[in-house]
């Protein structure tokens, strides 16, 4: 959880930063803490084996036992990409588990955090925040606390791979799921997931409500657990909301083995005490070996 503990801290630091610097307002700001949700036959010929010999009726048992084996063939081929949303789902929880339990190496190619739009904030606050610079401000510093590539193995992979931390990388259902597509070009499938949103909660847990089920989520207790006492009852506890989880895997249609998955998860903190709500988002690459 490093990277999102130093995230949190981050924006805690702004938010007190900016909550300090505004005491010497009169009131305690309005609330206003609107979250906008914003809102993946051959039949190979077959050799006539009727020889001079074969009576006329033996040749029509053979032909007619070559087109029920071909009929099976097809069958079986046919259902080999998956189709409709829960068959997709399905596919894409059966691959990206796979990556858990039987990858040799996951490459991190990055995990870049960015202001996924601009931030709600009271006015003695919003003052002090368009000094720094404003969405420019913030989302730099976002980057700047992005991280770059890294190899993960074994454990590791446990650890850093989506849903970190967990021996599971995917529970979502159809339900949970707004749109799931697949497609197929040179022997490898890619399928694209989209979550539905989920709601500002203070509770929310890996493999609760929709997001995360499959992302590396920022969970509201990484933020209230490293908020001091005194700041607490200035700032209040977080609350967080998931508008949008998207996630594209590349997968070999052979071995359904992942090739390449890139994540990209939408978080909205929420101050709900001083009127503050920022959202942000994070985009994760990675390469799986097997």
């Amino acid at each position: 959880m490093n990277k999102f503990t130093k995230i949190a801290a981050l924006i805690m630091a702004l938010v007190l930063c900016l909550s300090f610097a505004a005491c010497g307002g009169k009131e305690e700001p309005e609330t206003t803490a609107p979250v906008e949700e914003t809102t993946v036959d051959v039949i190979a010929p077959v050799e006539d084996e009727t020889t001079a010999e074969a009576t006329e009726a033996e040749t029509t048992v053979e032909e007619t036992t070559v087109e029920e084996t071909t009929v099976e063939e097809t069958t079986e081929a046919a259902s080999t990409m998956p189709e409709g949303k829960e068959a997709i789902v399905e596919y894409f929880n059966t691959a990206v588990n796979k990556v858990k339990t039987d990858a040799k190496s996951v490459e991190q190619k990055h995990v870049t955090n960015y202001l996924a739009n601009s931030p709600t904030l009271p006015s003695a606050i919003g003052g002090i925040y368009k000094m720094l610079g404003e969405d420019k401000w913030l989302d730099g510093m976002l980057v700047d606390n992005s991280q770059g590539a890294a190899t993960y193995t074994g454990a590791d992979i446990d650890a850093k791979f989506p849903v970190e931390g967990e021996s599971w990388a995917s529970k979502l259902t159809a339900s949970d799921v707004k749109s799931a597509d697949i497609k197929e070009a040179d022997g490898v499938y890619t399928i694209t997931i989209v979550t539905k949103a989920d709601a500002k909660s203070d509770s929310v847990k890996h493999g609760e409500g929709h997001n995360a089920k499959a992302f590396n989520v920022v969970l509201p207790g990484v933020v209230n657990d490293n908020i001091p006492g005194i700041a607490a009852s200035m700032v209040g506890l977080s609350t967080m909301g998931y508008p949008m989880g998207k996630v594209v895997v590349k997968v070999d249609a052979e071995t359904g083995n992942v090739k390449s998955a890139d994540y990209d998860i939408q978080w909205t903190i929420n101050f709900d005490k001083i009127g503050a709500a920022i959202p942000l988002g994070t985009k994760s690459s990675y390469v799986v070996t097997f």
